[in-house]
């Protein structure tokens, strides 16, 4: 670092990027009241050829993702060429915090006055600093780079301000999430992003870039500096939160998550922790209808290029794994682990020409061509290829010799039964030759119901008249598939013979309901109740701070959650209860419970992670042993029966009271 200049040497920028040294760069940015140097050096590794800032590893691509940028159309400073590369410059400005130069064009830090074109690169800047000062080390930041403390709506800004003017803002109260009606015209939701939550609160800070534009645009308020240095302050160990189990099975009107802590930093969590329960908990309850609805078929999701951009893919292929057995994400399986799928596409079919001659005839040391030839005529003597297309044919071909192991094709580029299944029987029945299993065929257009039961007949006619065993051969079907067309598929008594259903737009994107409806309402302020009446009586909320317990009967099975107020005592198991349903005139349903289980607990204690996080995998398979607890009935996917959300009787009471004075004073 060249002495008080705020700027590399020209021998240590090559170093940067091309040399083994260490290179130290004085580089602070106050977070929260914590003044301190994030990075205390850069050390190069040039063999991994990665560059690692505290304990993030950053690779010489993710730096030229970063810096290497285009200048606009009109190619200013670079001449004609759109495509020069813009040399980076890191400096240490004189307020201690980072900038990047572009060509001499500083483009921004963490300081909020970057163009809107380097925004991104100003945000990953300030990732940094969250990174840095995350509460648990051992947890990860959450999915989203875009989600961090200004994640907010402004109306949160402005009551916090109030809160903060009027001596409210450190009053303890308590939020609770929940929905008050099941998704999709079910009875039941599986709930997702309590992970997403706690890594959310687990990096909380304001950075000072962040509270620079809230003091910026909060400038007409009387003593904002104040304000500011409280927000300042702010992290997840201000606050706990109550919950569920990420994977369980939940229901409407019942507390699924609860936040305690001071009022202010309680009120201004509202929109980015319904953000990462809402979307989470609806796909993965939609994933899960689909898999009932075609009796737990295998079910992929392919909703990729569907998704609302790249979070919502992202995040959808994440969520959706409760209720699917595969994804085409890459970048999901990658992230999550999950088992991935993918046949070809038109594009891939088209791309061949009849003419076309395959750079290679064999596989392993199989003449491949030649068997081809030998089973075209033996499939044409049998069904008639008249109408195959040879390009289609040679698609598959070369699709056999790279995936043998994994041939499974798309039919319907031409005409499923006419040429597809033809030309895929042909490639099929030499690859079995060789010792290969072909996996089977894809159909994307057309009545699914007649293709898929013709295809079948094929394969079974095939299997008899060659003694092949192309019974078993799978039946994929995609093509714009929701809960019509799986109800069409299911009109006649005889089963489809379909195997796998590919679902993209109508699974990723909710069709039938795009939203949730989770809202965060606040129950609890300084030890009283809040309880908001209005003329929609489904908009009220259920005050005072609660716990939720389910109760179980003779033979294992989940009867009812049973709500009941903090501070009573748990239900035992073998004694007598009076439960009321506090939404249907108050009627009363005694039970004896067998088994008691507490549902919701406390997962995060003032900074103090109390959870184990489980991988997507086992989320899976929690979700299906919750499931086993429940009559079926409750999971109709045609007409299910309501699961019982009871209160005790004790909460009755409080809650009878309240809506009598409440009543009274609105009157």
């Amino acid at each position: 670092m060249a002495s008080g200049t705020g700027e590399l040497s020209s021998g240590s920028e090559n170093a940067l990027l091309n040399g083994t040294s260490t290179v130290n760069v004085n580089i602070g940015e106050e977070v929260g009241d914590t003044n301190t140097n994030l990075l205390d050096s850069i050390r190069i590794d040039k063999t991994k050829k990665s560059m690692y800032i505290s304990d993030v590893c950053i690779t010489e691509n993710d730096l030229r993702q970063l810096l290497i940028l285009k200048k606009k159309e009109t190619g200013e400073g670079r001449g004609n060429n759109p495509c020069t590369e813009i040399t980076p410059k890191c400096c240490a400005r004189e307020d201690g915090n980072l900038s990047v130069q572009l060509n001499g064009e500083q483009v921004g830090g963490c300081n909020g006055g970057a163009v809107d074109e380097h925004k991104m690169i100003s945000q990953i800047s300030c990732l940094k600093y969250l990174i840095e000062n995350r509460i648990n080390k051992e947890l990860d930041i959450p999915s989203s780079n875009s989600i961090n403390a200004l994640f907010m709506d402004f109306y949160h800004l402005v009551m916090a301000y109030t809160y903060f003017r009027h001596k409210k803002h450190e009053n303890k109260c308590t939020f609770e999430i929940y929905f008050r009606k099941c998704p999709f015209n079910g009875q039941f939701a599986i709930l997702g992003g309590v992970y997403e939550v706690i890594k959310y609160v687990n990096c909380f800070r304001f950075t000072k870039a962040q509270l620079e534009f809230i003091k910026k645009k909060m400038s007409h308020y009387q003593d904002i500096d104040m304000f500011v240095n409280y927000l300042k302050g702010l992290s997840g160990k201000d606050i706990s939160i109550y919950s569920m189990q990420e994977g369980s099975v939940v229901f409407a009107n019942e507390p699924i998550m609860m936040i305690e802590g001071p009022l202010l930093i309680c009120q201004i969590l509202e929109s980015a922790l319904l953000n990462l329960v809402n979307y989470p908990t609806l796909i993965g309850t939609n994933s899960m209808l689909y898999k009932m609805s075609i009796n737990y078929k295998t079910l992929a999701e392919f909703g990729c290029r569907r998704a609302q951009g790249p979070d919502g893919a992202l995040s959808g292929s994440r969520y959706s794994a409760v209720g699917c057995d595969f994804t085409s994400n890459v970048y999901a399986s990658f992230l999550y682990d999950i088992p991935i799928l993918g046949t070809m596409s038109h594009s891939f079919i088209l791309s061949f020409k009849n003419s076309e001659a395959l750079s290679n005839t064999y596989i392993d040391n199989y003449d491949f061509l030649s068997i081809v030839k030998k089973n075209k005529e033996i499939v044409n003597k049998l069904y008639n290829c008249k109408f195959a297309k040879e390009s289609e044919l040679i698609a598959f071909i070369a699709f056999a010799q790279i995936n043998p192991n994994i041939f499974i094709c798309l039919i319907d580029t031409y005409d499923s039964l006419k040429s597809g299944i033809l030309n895929f029987l042909i490639v099929a029945l030499s690859l079995h030759e060789i010792g290969y299993k072909p996996i089977g065929i894809r159909i994307d257009s057309g009545d699914l119901k007649y293709l898929t039961k013709e295809c079948k007949k094929i394969f079974n006619d095939i299997s008899v008249k060659l003694n092949v065993p192309f019974y078993n051969l799978k039946i994929c079907v995609s093509n714009d598939i929701n809960e019509d067309v799986i109800r069409y598929l299911h009109e006649e008594e005889e089963e489809h013979h379909i195997d796998i259903f590919a679902i993209g737009t109508n699974l990723i994107t909710c069709q039938s309901q795009p939203s949730l409806g989770g809202v965060y309402k606040l129950v609890q302020n300084d030890n009283y109740p809040c309880f908001k009446i209005t003329n929609e009586n489904k908009k009220s909320n259920l005050p005072y701070k609660k716990k939720v317990f389910r109760l179980y009967t003779d033979d294992n099975i989940a009867a009812l959650d049973y709500v009941q107020h903090f501070d009573e005592q748990p239900p035992n198991e073998n004694n007598q209860l009076v439960s009321v349903n506090i939404f249907d005139g108050y009627k009363e349903l005694v039970i004896v419970p067998k088994k008691v289980e507490q549902k919701l607990i406390l997962i995060w204690d003032y900074g103090k992670l109390l959870i184990n996080l489980k991988t997507v995998s086992e989320l899976k398979q929690y979700t299906i042993s919750e499931l086993k607890k429940f009559k079926k009935t409750h999971f109709s996917t045609s007409h299910p029966i309501p699961y019982n959300v009871l209160f005790s009787s004790t909460y009755h009471g409080l809650y009878k009271n309240l809506l009598e004075q409440n009543t009274v004073m609105s009157s």
